[in-house]
C-alpha cells in the first residue's frame, strides 16, 4: 500500500510557473526626478517580492486557515514541496525582475496570477507582468527550465500592453507622457509653497518614495527592538523578512558610528555648478558571466534535489556580494563626508549619489559627475576585494554616460548600458582569447567604458571613436605603460591641470578634426614650449588615452581616482 502510494506521488504533475516583470527601464526613468525614479525602483521590487507572496497567501487559504506556502525561499536549503504533501506552492528563487514558483495544480497557479495581476494593474501602472507555467515531474531541473523559458517568451511575443487612458473626455495631461493628471501634492517649505500635478503612475511612484521615507525616520528614530530586527534582516544578505519594508534596507546599510545621512531628491542637487558644468552621470554596473554561472549549476546538476538548493545559494551569494561592496563604497565615501556631503536647508547630510536599482549583479546610481569614475572603480576593486579568499572571482564591468542634469534619465540610462555593453563584449573578447590559449578560467579583471555627452539634443550623442582608449580594464595588478591602464588616464588628467584650458581645447578639437590637424598643432605648440607626447604620457598620442582625458577633464575627482586606484594596489599586496 505504501508502495503503491509511493508510485502514485512519483506519477502526479506538478505546475512550475515563471514570472516576468517587464518595461522596467522605461518606468525607473520616465523622468529626472529623483524621488519618483527611487520610488519607481522601490514599485519594481516590491511586485515579486510582496506582492506575489501576498497574492499565495491569500489564494492558498481554507475558511481563513492559510495553508502552508513557502515565500522566504533565501532561508530555505532544499526544495520542501515535493516531500512535504502539507505544502502548497513554492518560490523557487527570485531574482533580475524574474520569480519561479511551484505549484502543486494549476487551479492555484491561475488563482495566484488573477489575484497578483489586479494588484499590479491597480498600484504599479506603466508596469508589465507576464507568466507562464509547464507541468513537470521534478526531474530534470535543466530541461524544465528551457521549456519554461520558451514558453515565457512565447507569451511576452504576444502579449498586448494596453496604455493608459484617461477616465475622462478631457482632461489635462502630463506634456512629457501624455498621460493624465489625477493627483496634486503640495509642498511647504519655509520661504515658499510649491505644488506638483501628478498622473496616476506618478503619484505611486511618489507614495512609494514616502514610505521608503518613512521606514528611514522609524528606523533612525525607532526603538532598541526595531534596530535589533533590522541587524537580524541584514544577516540574510539584504532580503528582508517583513514585505513592508522589503527593498528599503539595501538603500541605506550601516556604515559606521552615528552616520545619518540622505539621498538627493532632485537631479540639480548633484550638479557642483550651474550651466556649463551642470553634469551628472548614470553609472550602470553588471556582473560578468552570471549566465555562464547559472547554466554550469544546471549543467552539473540536471536533479531539483541538487540544482535547486545551488541555484538559490548562488543566488543569495550574488545578492549579498554586491550589496556588501555597496555598503564599503559608501563607508569610503564617508570618509569625506566634510568635502563632498552635500548639506541640506535643515542641516541634513545629502550623499553626492544616488542608487537606483541594485538587483543580483544589476546596479545602477545617479551620481555627482566628479564622481562617477572613481566611486565606479571603487566598486570594482571592492568587488574584488571581499573575495580575496577566492580562487573564482566574481567580476563586473561597469558604463557611464556623462549628461547635462536635464538630459532625459531615460535616454542617458541607455548610453550607459550601450557603454557597459562595450566593456563587456571587451571582458568576452579576452575570455575567448584565454580559450584559444588553452586557458578556460575568466579573465581577473572587469572593463570601464563611458560616453561623454556634451550636448542636449537626444541622438547626437555618438562621439568620435577613432581615438579612444577605453574600456579600460580593472584589474588587481596593473603596469602604467601597460595600454588601456588606468593609471596612464589619471596621470594625463594629472599633467593637464599644467597646462592652458584653451590649449586643451585645441587639442581636443584638433583630434576630432584628424591626424593632420593634430601633427600641425603638434608642431605649433613645440614652438612654444608645449609637447603633446608629454602630455600623453609619453606614448604615442593616437594609442594613449588623451583623447579620453580631454573628454572628462574637469568631471573627476583626481584624489579620489587614485585613492581607489590604490584599492587594486592593497589586493594585490
Amino acid at each position: 500500500m505504501d508502495r503503491k502510494k509511493s508510485m502514485e506521488k512519483k506519477s502526479n504533475d506538478y505546475i512550475l510557473a515563471k514570472y516576468d516583470v517587464s518595461g522596467i527601464q522605461s518606468y525607473i526613468f520616465a523622468t529626472n526626478r529623483l524621488r519618483e525614479n527611487a520610488g519607481a525602483s522601490y514599485q519594481v521590487t516590491r511586485i515579486l517580492e510582496e506582492f506575489l507572496p501576498e497574492a499565495m497567501k491569500g489564494v492558498l487559504s481554507d475558511n481563513g486557515e492559510v495553508k502552508t506556502v513557502i515565500t522566504k525561499w533565501n532561508r530555505q536549503d532544499s526544495l520542501s514541496l515535493p516531500e512535504d504533501e502539507g505544502i502548497q506552492a513554492e518560490i523557487v528563487y527570485i531574482g533580475g525582475g524574474n520569480a519561479v514558483v511551484l505549484y502543486r495544480t494549476k487551479e492555484q497557479y491561475i488563482k495566484v496570477g488573477q489575484r497578483l495581476g489586479r494588484k499590479v494593474a491597480e498600484n504599479c501602472q506603466g508596469l508589465y507582468l507576464a507568466a507562464a507555467c509547464i507541468d513537470t515531474k521534478l526531474i530534470d531541473f535543466r530541461s524544465d527550465m528551457k521549456r519554461l523559458d520558451d514558453r515565457l517568451a512565447e507569451y511576452k511575443q504576444k502579449m498586448v500592453r494596453q496604455p493608459v487612458m484617461a477616465l475622462y473626455p478631457v482632461v489635462e495631461r502630463d506634456h512629457l507622457s501624455h498621460h493624465p493628471i489625477t493627483h496634486s501634492i503640495r509642498y511647504e517649505k519655509v520661504d515658499k509653497v510649491s505644488i506638483d500635478y501628478l498622473t496616476e503612475i506618478q503619484y505611486q511612484k511618489r507614495n512609494a518614495y514616502e514610505q521608503i521615507q518613512t521606514w528611514r525616520y522609524e528606523q533612525i528614530h525607532g526603538s532598541q527592538k526595531a534596530r535589533s530586527e533590522n541587524a537580524g534582516d541584514q544577516k540574510e544578505g539584504g532580503q528582508v523578512g517583513d514585505s513592508s519594508s522589503y527593498g528599503f534596507k539595501w538603500l541605506y546599510p550601516e556604515i559606521g558610528e552615528g552616520a545619518e545621512y540622505a539621498y538627493p531628491e532632485e537631479a540639480e542637487m548633484l550638479c557642483r555648478k550651474t550651466g556649463e558644468d551642470s553634469y551628472i552621470a548614470v553609472v550602470h554596473i553588471d556582473g560578468n558571466g552570471m549566465g555562464a554561472q547559472v547554466k554550469e549549476i544546471m549543467d552539473t546538476h540536471m536533479e531539483y534535489k541538487k540544482g535547486v538548493p545551488l541555484l538559490r545559494k548562488k543566488s543569495k551569494e550574488i545578492a549579498m556580494l554586491f550589496g556588501k561592496t555597496y555598503e564599503e563604497v559608501l563607508r569610503k565615501l564617508w570618509v569625506h563626508q566634510n568635502e563632498l556631503m552635500i548639506e541640506s536647508e535643515d542641516g541634513e547630510k545629502i550623499l553626492p549619489l544616488r542608487p537606483i536599482l541594485l538587483d543580483g549583479d544589476d546596479f545602477t546610481f545617479i551620481c555627482t559627475a566628479d564622481l562617477a569614475i572613481p566611486i565606479t572603480i571603487g566598486f570594482m576593486g571592492q568587488l574584488s576585494l571581499l573575495q580575496k579568499e577566492k580562487s573564482k572571482k566574481i567580476t563586473a564591468c561597469a558604463g557611464i554616460a556623462f549628461v547635462h542634469s536635464h538630459f532625459p534619465f531615460y535616454e542617458a540610462y541607455k548610453i550607459a548600458e550601450e557603454s557597459c555593453s562595450r566593456a563587456k563584449k571587451k571582458w568576452y573578447g579576452e575570455k575567448q582569447l584565454r580559450k584559444e590559449r588553452g586557458n578556460s578560467e575568466d579573465p581577473e579583471e572587469g572593463y570601464l567604458d563611458f560616453e561623454v555627452i556634451k550636448g542636449s539634443e537626444i541622438g547626437a550623442f555618438q562621439g568620435d571613436e577613432e581615438w579612444q582608449a577605453r574600456p579600460y580594464a580593472v584589474r588587481e595588478q596593473i603596469k602604467e605603460e601597460e595600454p588601456g591602464s588606468l593609471s596612464i588616464l589619471y596621470e594625463v588628467l594629472k599633467k593637464m591641470e599644467d597646462w592652458p584650458s584653451n590649449r586643451l581645447h585645441k587639442i581636443y578639437h584638433a583630434m576630432q578634426r584628424g591626424e593632420v590637424e593634430v601633427d600641425n598643432l603638434q608642431r605649433e605648440y613645440q614652438s612654444r614650449g608645449y609637447h603633446i607626447e608629454k602630455l600623453a604620457g609619453n606614448l604615442n598620442w593616437q594609442e594613449s588615452p588623451l583623447f579620453d582625458a580631454l573628454e572628462v577633464r574637469g568631471m573627476c575627482r583626481l584624489d579620489l581616482l587614485k585613492e581607489y586606484l590604490n584599492i587594486q594596489d592593497e589586493v594585490s599586496r
